[in-house]
């Protein structure tokens, strides 16, 4: 598969069989103001900030109201001390906030080594605008041996366009 991307326009195209990257996020089903977008990853398909416009992006100026991250598979690591951060990076990957989602403290070995736990963020976006830049989600580790697992994160945002 190949993706052409227009950068005068900011679209992209693509040829070939097309396949699902849930890790680049995606919007989700809203009610009223309140917006929601989603992110399915894997321990080797964690989301990353990009400069290839296939990510999704939560608007400038937004204000979050939730991120749940979702363990599907637990996580496991060779270590005992591999936590999650997630927070928002601008296109060109500088940090908005790189636990602003869900910080290591929320996301620890124990809250992500169990299949079917919750795990929900207060990191210091949570209830506050991401400022003038769109946001891009990175879910990174704090030790780099992740052996398995699979979670959901799920970002709910209020975005007044006036």
């Amino acid at each position: 598969m190949t993706y052409e991307v227009d950068a005068k326009r900011g679209v992209a195209n693509h040829y070939g069989v097309r396949t699902t990257d849930g890790s680049k996020g995606a919007a989700a089903p809203s009610t009223g103001i309140i917006k929601r977008a989603q992110w399915d990853f894997s321990y080797d398909n964690l989301p990353a900030a990009g400069t290839n416009n296939l990510q999704f992006v939560i608007p400038a100026n937004a204000t979050v109201v939730s991120a749940k991250l979702y363990v599907d598979v637990a996580f496991t690591s060779t270590s005992t001390t591999t936590d999650l951060v997630v927070g928002l990076y601008t296109g060109a990957g500088v940090a908005i906030d790189a636990d602003g989602l869900v910080s290591a403290s929320e996301a620890t070995q124990t809250a992500i080594g169990t299949a079917g736990n919750v795990v929900t963020g207060a990191g210091a976006l949570v209830g506050k605008t991401i400022g003038a830049s769109a946001g891009e989600v990175v879910v990174a580790p704090t030790v780099d041996d992740l052996l398995t697992g699979k979670a959901r994160l799920v970002v709910e945002y209020v975005y007044d366009k006036n």
